[in-house]
């Protein structure tokens, strides 16, 4: 299941337009890399949750048929959170254990070695985890030598281990689910956070390979340029990504850019460090640094964007 419900709040204004998990990334929707890594990890049936704007991840992805899979969609007239979205699937997800992703990171982790990790372990849910490289945006998952967890954020019972971070890609055992009555529920705080204080086999397993959050617009920026530098799933590594439908005139720069399909870059603009959606205008001479360029965004001859993001209104934010 891909947890798709959210009202993209932080990723304001881009996500006045579409849902968060459609943002062009690399250029393509997000959740398109994500239906990807599942695919190639054995998964052939996706349920994915909709509450904002929910025609755009439909037209999006369809019936999963380019992908290779089957797509079933559960939409919320209420967002039901990490919890209450797969419970209110409980039917649907059957005895087996299912993967439960959110669909806004970007991720190439090796999905296959954490089921089969925790069906070895008899693990009620075992959490992907990270390397926590920032403690004070990130609330730490700690755990024991054996990797049980032992700490959640909001769990009032403190214990010493390990600190991570929670890739929000998991294994669960669905009959957790029925602990829960229906409604808004929270993955962490209502399943699991009474189960870690239980005692319980709640398990954490490090993971390597690429985990890119997405949650706000500079970070959207900075990971998709970094993404194009590691040479994530193929694309790259490259200093710039330009789609075939772009212009970019004779004598305008691209460096360490995305620029989508139908942008325009007349000659001696310079765009650096920065994503360029679809229909943007960069007028001649113009220089763009480290900033997001929305849909149809223009930027007049000759101008100086540093950073933010620029609307169609052609506003910095």
């Amino acid at each position: 299941m891909v947890l798709a419900a959210g009202l993209g709040t932080r990723m304001r204004p881009l996500t006045e337009r579409v849902a968060k998990p459609v943002l062009p990334v690399l250029n393509r929707p997000l959740l398109h890399w994500t239906l990807d890594l599942l695919a190639r990890h054995g998964v052939n049936e996706v349920m994915v949750n909709l509450h904002h704007l929910p025609q755009t991840i439909r037209s999006a992805v369809g019936n999963g048929k380019a992908f290779g899979l089957k797509i079933r969609y559960s939409h919320e007239r209420e967002i039901l959170g990490t919890a209450g979205g797969p419970r209110h699937v409980r039917r649907w997800l059957g005895q087996d254990p299912f993967l439960l992703v959110n669909g806004d990171v970007l991720c190439d982790l090796d999905l296959s070695r954490l089921v089969e990790w925790h069906v070895a372990r008899g693990a009620l849910a075992t959490l992907a985890l990270r390397r926590n490289p920032d403690p004070r945006r990130y609330a730490a998952v700690r755990t024991n030598a054996q990797g049980r967890v032992v700490c959640l954020p909001g769990v009032r019972r403190r214990r010493a281990g390990r600190a991570w971070l929670f890739a929000g890609v998991q294994v669960v055992e669905p009959r957790l689910l029925e602990r829960l009555p229906e409604g808004p529920r929270d993955s962490i705080r209502d399943l699991y956070a009474p189960l870690v204080d239980a005692d319980e086999a709640i398990l954490g397993l490090e993971m390597r390979g690429t985990w890119l959050d997405m949650g706000t617009p500079e970070l959207y920026r900075c990971g998709q340029l970094a993404a194009l530098a590691r040479g994530f799933a193929g694309v790259g590594p490259q200093k710039a990504l330009v789609d075939r439908r772009a212009k970019v005139s004779k004598g305008a720069r691209v460096t360490r850019s995305v620029v989508g399909a139908h942008a325009v870059i007349e000659r001696g603009a310079h765009v650096q460090g920065s994503v360029v959606l679809g229909g943007a205008h960069v007028g001649a001479g113009a220089h763009v640094r480290n900033a997001v360029l929305a849909w149809g965004a223009q930027v007049p001859p000759g101008d100086r964007v540093r950073g933010g993001v620029v609307t169609a209104a052609a506003t910095p934010q």
